[in-house]
Parts: C-alpha cells; structure tokens; sequence
C-alpha cells in the first residue's frame, strides 16, 4: 500500500509538472503577447503625434524662421498629459523642449539611444531616466530628414500599468489549474492502482514466483490489459516446458551456418530445417527430388537408416547422444552426412558440402606429387654438375665456369620454384589476409616493362601500353604486379622474337575495368587453352624447362585474379597471337 501510494505521488507529480510547464508557458506566450500589443499601442499613438507636429512645424516655416516657442500652443491639443516633445537638429543641437525653458544649454541630443535607432528604422523607442529633468520616460523618436521629433511620455504609474498584463487572464488560468490539479488527483489515484499491480506482477515473475490468483484487477481499460498479460502468461508458462527440449537441440547447432540442418521427430516427420538441407539433399539424390520426410529410404542414406533403426530398438543400451557419419560423392560434389539421436528418439541430420575440402586434398596431393617432381630435376641438375667438378680436378678453368653456370641457373630455377609454390600457397591458406588499395594500373605496367626491359630488348621485343594514368583499381599492388609481370614473362619467353605485346582497357561493365594483354606471337593452340591455367601444365615439356619457367605463373595469375573477385580468360587473337581478358573490379 506504501509503495501504491509512492507511486500514485510519482504519476501525479509526473502529469502535475507537464500541466505546470504548459500553463507557464501559455503564461509568459500571453504575457509578452499583451505586452506588445500595448507597447505597439503606445508607439502607434505617440507616432501619430510626431506627425502632428511635423505637420505644424512645417506649416508654420519653424525651421526657416527658427521659433520653435510656437510648439507651445498645440500642446493644450494633444490629449495626453505631461507629454513632453522635443525637436533636435540633424546635428544633434536641441531646437526645442517642452519640458525644458533654456532647451538651448541642453546637451547634444545625437547620442540619445532613441534618436540613433530612429536614424536607421521608422522610429526609436526606449524606456529611461532624462539627463536634463532627471525624470523617468517613454521615448519615441522619428527622423524627419531636417531634423528629429520625439516624444515622451512620463513613465509613471499610468503608462506602467498601461504596458502590464490584464489580471482577468491570470485569474482564469490559476481557476483552471486548480481544476485540472483536482482532475489529476483524481485520475492518477485510479491509473496507479492498475499499473501497481501489473507492477507487481511483473516482479513476481522476474523472481519465479509466478502469477498469484488472489490478485484482482479493477474494471478499467489498464485492468482488462493486465487480465489479458496474466492470461498471455499462463498460456506461456504451459508452452514453455514443451519448448525447452527443441530449444535445447537447436542451440547445440546454432552456430552452424554453412550447413544443411534438419530436426525429425521419432517418427521421421520433419520438424525443423533450414534453407540449406534441401538445397544439399536434392544435388545428392540428382534427378530425384525427395520429400525430407522420405530422404531416409533412399539407397545413398542406408547407413543412417540402419544407425537409427538400431538405436530406436536399443534405447537403453545406447549411448547419452549417439551419433554416425558417411561420405557422399554425386556428379563431381562430396557430401557430409551426419546424424545425432536424441533422448526421446528424434533425431538431427547435417548435410555439409565437403567438395572444397576434398578438391584441396586432392589438389594438395597433386601438388605435392608435382613438387616433388619438379624439384627433382633441377637439385639433379645442380648436383650432377658438382660431382663433375669434384671428380674431375683436371678441368679448364673454362669448363669449370661453364658447369658452374648451369648449377647456378639450376639453382636460381630451383629458387623461382619455391617462390611460386609459396605465393600460391598464400593464396589459398590466406587470401584474407592481403591488404587492399587503391592502385594505378598505368603505374603497376610500367614498374612491370622496367623490370623485364633487359628481356625485352634482348628479343627485340615492342610493348605498347594504351592504359590512360589514373587508371585506378582497389586491388593488391604486390599480387596486381604479379599478375601482369608473369604474362609478360610468358610472352617474352614463349612469344618469340620480334613480336609486339600490347595492353590496353576495353569495354567493360560499371564498377569493373576490363584489359587486353596480347601478343602477336606463335599463340597458344586452342586445345591447350582450357588447360593453361593448371598448376605445372606446360605445352611443351622441354621448352619451358630450357626457358627456365616454373609451370605455375599462369596458376598464380588465376588465383590472385579470382581473389580480387574478378575474371580472366584466353583466346587466340585474330591474325595470330594469344590475348587474355582480365575484368578487375574498381
């Protein structure tokens, strides 16, 4: 009941201070409203007066004649007590006060605040203390381009009350307000009382308690709300414990997302899958589309089928989670299938596409195969050479260095081999991990044709680059490098002499730079084409090992392409030659 009544003081205050903050603020809105409605009042009438009197000083030649005394006789005319009307010449000199006999002893009047506001706007106004009668006024001043009128009302108890706010309206207001406070009282006191209990409610239910049928909501609108929570509530607690036991399977495979998941009950009726299984489950049955709850009878699953049956049967001999897997292999793909069985015999199969775990072991082998192959010949090579000069001492010092270059061109072979294993190796174990950037491909061809010039030249070869600077990719520059340094080696290499390798972009789609890398060499014969790009295929064996070639550039610029999420292809140019199409996005 304390708390009850604490928070009834909360919402009442609550409410309270919104009301209170409004009627402030309609308040101060309507005062300084009224405020400037009657200073705007004030100011209409005291202007219409400085016209007054323009109006007489001019018919009267005052500023010719200079007896501005005669002001005098119009001030029994003006029906506003003690009004006092000053005339001040454009230099600021006083030509005439009212309330002044000697106006001519007066000071400059040009740095009054009002007569400098009315030089740049219709008129000046200012509420302040005279410096020649020492009386308080209301100022208004106007310009009339040979001299400046103003007037002054004395600011007394008249024009105060003149400029304050109607009482009539705070009285309403301060009426309203204590009505609206009763009101609040009111409504607040029956609006706590519904929430207190939803409240307390909640709080029985945070703490596991639950719900306490004793408690009876009021009739009201929060109270059939609250009815309705508790009810919602009950229904829930009831739902919750069926639920526990699916929640719990599938958070112990949540965090597998690259998989195909589905739940079966006891009776293989499917319960739960994600958009995976299905897609997995049809490439291993092909041709034969099966219904999840029928995938079981199909011949490529007889092995969990049997695991199943067999569990079901031995209940209580079984395992807690027991469990089996099987490798599938449909139309060049490799499935994994595994299947866990559940205390109350439902049971949860995982399709996960093993294809690239199994292609790399398979590639991995070749390789490894394939390395040690082409290791092979050139630590041969180096060590042929040196048994020949150990055993042979009598040697020319002519044939030493000719055995010695070719053990050292061995060895430098056997140095560019190992570097192109582990550049690609990189690529496949942590592509990731290389840092993009924005890179000028005009800049990355010429650092290129520097570096093989020596080659070139000594083939007499000619490299045209039609790439415009500002050519700019988000690439790698290390592997972008790589990428068109190994073309051209090929091309230098395998080309031929006298040939002209040219570069140029071509049309591509946006958001992409495509180039054409072409020579006009001896080509490469179509049927070869498709296999190019093959770790260690050469056209021709013994050419590409006398060319000193490794048998992997190709592969490294595939890799490094496909890692920028782009494309490359072959194809013999028209008139003879190779070009390969490289797409790079921006």
């Amino acid at each position: 009941m304390r708390e009850s009544k604490s928070y009834r003081h909360r919402l009442f205050l609550y409410y309270f201070s919104i009301f209170l903050l409004f009627t402030v603020a309609v308040l101060a809105f309507q005062y300084h409203r009224e405020k400037k409605i009657r200073i705007d009042a004030l100011d209409n009438r005291l202007n219409d007066m400085t016209q007054l009197v323009d109006n007489y000083v001019r018919a009267a030649s005052l500023p010719e004649t200079g007896d501005f005394l005669l002001i005098d006789s119009i001030l029994n005319l003006i029906p506003i007590p003690d009004l006092r009307i000053t005339v001040i010449a454009v230099d600021g000199k006083v030509l005439y006060d009212s309330s002044v006999e000697d106006w001519t002893v007066m000071d400059n009047h040009l740095g009054r605040p009002e007569v400098t506001m009315s030089l740049n706007a219709p008129y000046g106004t200012i509420i302040r203390k005279s410096d020649s009668t020492g009386k308080s006024y209301y100022y208004l001043s106007r310009y009339y381009s040979d001299y400046y009128i103003r007037l002054a009302e004395e600011y007394n108890i008249n024009i105060r009350g003149f400029l304050k706010l109607e009482t009539s309206f705070l009285t309403f207001i301060i009426v309203i307000f204590v009505a609206v406070w009763a009101l609040l009282l009111l409504v607040t006191g029956r609006i706590s009382k519904s929430i207190t209990m939803l409240r307390d409610f909640a709080a029985r239910v945070r703490r596991g308690e639950g719900n306490d049928p004793t408690v009876v909501f009021p009739k009201n609108e929060i109270g059939e709300t609250g009815k309705e929570i508790v009810r919602i509530y009950n229904n829930l607690a009831r739902n919750t414990a069926e639920l526990e036991l699916q929640k719990e399977k599938l958070f112990r495979h949540l965090d597998v997302l690259n998989e195909g998941v589905a739940f079966f009950s006891a009776d293989r009726k499917l319960t739960l899958s994600n958009s995976h299984f299905m897609e997995f489950l049809n490439a291993v049955t092909g041709d034969e589309p099966l219904r999840p709850e029928g995938f079981l009878d199909h011949p490529l699953f007889e092995g969990i089928r049997s695991f199943i049956e067999g569990n079901q049967r031995d209940a209580g001999k079984r395992p807690d989670t027991p469990s089996t897997e099987l490798r599938i292999e449909k139309s060049g793909r490799y499935f994994g299938v595994r299947c866990i069985l559940f205390n109350d015999d439902s049971f949860e199969i995982l399709l996960t596409d093993i294809t690239r775990t199994e292609h790399s072991k398979t590639m991995r082998q070749q390789m490894t195969s394939n390395i040690a192959h082409e290791l092979k010949t050139p630590i041969s090579s180096v060590r042929g050479y040196l048994e020949t000069l150990m055993v042979n001492d009598d040697l020319s010092e002519e044939k030493k260095r000719y055995f010695l270059e070719k053990a050292m061109a061995q060895s430098t072979r056997l140095t560019d081999l190992i570097t192109d294993i582990v550049t690609l190796n990189k690529l496949d174990e942590t592509g990731g991990s290389f840092t993009f950037e924005k890179v000028d491909l005009a800049e990355v061809l010429k650092d290129v044709h520097d570096i093989l010039l020596t080659a070139i030249n000594k083939r007499n070869i000619s490299v045209e680059v039609d790439i415009p600077a500002g050519t700019v990719i988000t690439a790698n520059r290390s592997l972008i490098v790589s990428v068109f340094q190994n073309l051209m080696e090929n091309a230098v290499s395998y080309g031929g002499e006298n040939i002209t390798i040219t570069v140029r972009n071509i049309e591509s789609d946006p958001g992409y730079r495509s180039i054409s890398f072409a020579d006009n060499g001896i080509g490469i014969p179509p049927e070869h084409q498709p296999r190019i790009f093959e770790r260690f295929y050469r056209i021709d064996d013994g050419r590409s090992r006398k060319s000193g070639g490794t048998g992997l550039g190709l592969s490294i610029v595939k890799n490094a392409v496909l890692l920028h999420r782009g494309e490359i292809s072959v194809r013999t140019r028209p008139g003879g030659g190779t070009e390969f199409i490289i797409t790079l996005p921006e």
